[in-house]
């Protein structure tokens, strides 16, 4: 069923007659390509002895860091020839490979008489007009008015999550606003480099266009080359020792802060080797530390919430990235973009998209070590 969400999503974006159509269709993407990646690390944690979940966690770590940044540069191909249509057919097809897939092999697996949840309807809503608040607050042509719709709608955010904790049936794990427990320092690290790593797919592209006619496509190249270094880190440690655990989590999470915060140098002076380098310092951080975090925040949670835990890391993570690309758009618009797209105003752009997240690679850091020296 997800897989025919997100690949109806996928025809009707093909299709689209205007901006409306477009942004339902992605929105059925988004909700279809959700379930899927969440089902992924449910199926893990139900399925397999605990001893295969860091190796799996890693596969599908590898696969969504791999999707998730090839993705624009598929895009950017099928843009680059002028058929950017052509590229929801692909993903179209994708869907409909992978849910042939799933009638033929899933249908022999055992049923599971388990009863079911419910939804937690009114967090579900209150989480969905959060981000569509974060979202407007990213294209709001008013400075203040962005300032005020970007607030809310982390107030919303938070207001969500304290619902959901007093919901009987939960999206995330209870200890998620609890800062002192290792679950809740761990989606935190989660949270703060996600929404970080935002700025250079949501304005690189355009900054280096203006500033240095660098053709977009690059940009895309670069984050395959990020993706690929997710992919080889994650493998190469997908099967490492329970012990190495913290290890991994705090050399990732420091290479992913070196990474993204020197984005706000080699940037602004078309640098494209500095770039190259930063991109793989930020996939090879993600790649190390997130198996780890994954396993390490399943195995802390309570025996009753491992199912949630198992997908909270990835739940989290796109929530970050619409609140990132919220963020860099009110950046943005400060540095003088909201008046139109010249030189000057990528010259700022360039420098505070990416410096403005050094605070929040900051409380990363730290969550991270919290996460690292606390116990359950």
């Amino acid at each position: 069923m997800a897989a025919l969400l997100y690949g109806i999503g996928c025809v009707i974006a093909a299709l689209a007659p205007d901006m409306a159509t477009l942004l339902g269709a992605r929105l059925a993407q988004g909700v279809g390509g959700g379930m899927l990646v969440s089902l992924s690390y449910v199926a893990i944690q139900q399925s397999f002895a605990e001893r295969l979940w860091g190796p799996l966690f890693g596969i599908v770590a590898a696969i969504w860091g791999a999707g998730s940044l090839l993705g624009p540069l598929i895009g950017g191909v099928f843009a680059d020839f002028g058929i950017w249509r052509g590229a929801f057919w692909f993903f179209a097809a994708q869907a409909g490979i992978l849910g042939a897939l799933g009638l033929v092999l899933l249908s022999k697996q055992p049923v599971d008489n388990t009863a079911e949840q419910k939804w937690p309807v009114t967090p579900l809503l209150m989480l969905s007009a959060a981000t569509l608040l974060i979202a407007f607050a990213g294209v709001a042509q008013s400075i203040s008015l962005a300032v005020v719709e970007c607030l809310a709608g982390v107030g919303l955010l938070t207001l969500a999550a304290r619902m959901d904790r007093q919901s009987d049936f939960r999206m995330l794990p209870i200890r998620t606003l609890d800062l002192r427990h290792p679950v809740g320092a761990g989606l935190l690290t989660v949270f703060a480099l996600s929404m970080a790593k935002t700025g250079f797919w949501a304005y690189g592209p355009l900054i280096l266009k203006t500033m240095f006619g660098i053709d977009p496509l690059i940009s895309g190249y670069i984050l395959a080359g990020e993706a690929l270094a997710w992919s080889a880190a994650t493998l190469a440690v997908s099967s490492a020792p329970i012990s190495a655990a913290k290890m991994l989590i705090r050399t990732g999470v420091g290479f992913v802060v070196i990474g993204t915060a020197g984005f706000a140098v080699t940037v602004p002076i078309g640098s494209l080797a500095g770039m190259v380098v930063c991109g793989l310092l930020g996939g090879i951080g993600f790649g190390l530390s997130w198996p780890s975090i994954v396993r390490r925040i399943v195995q802390l949670s309570d025996e009753n919430e491992r199912i949630l835990a198992a997908a909270a890391p990835g739940t989290v993570q796109r929530i970050a990235f619409a609140v990132g690309a919220a963020a860099s758009g009110i950046v943005a618009n400060m540095s003088g973009l909201a008046n139109g797209v010249s030189i000057q105003a990528a010259q700022t752009a360039g420098f505070w998209v990416f410096a403005g997240f050094i605070p929040i690679l900051v409380v990363g850091l730290l969550g991270a070590w919290r996460f690292t020296t606390t116990e359950a």
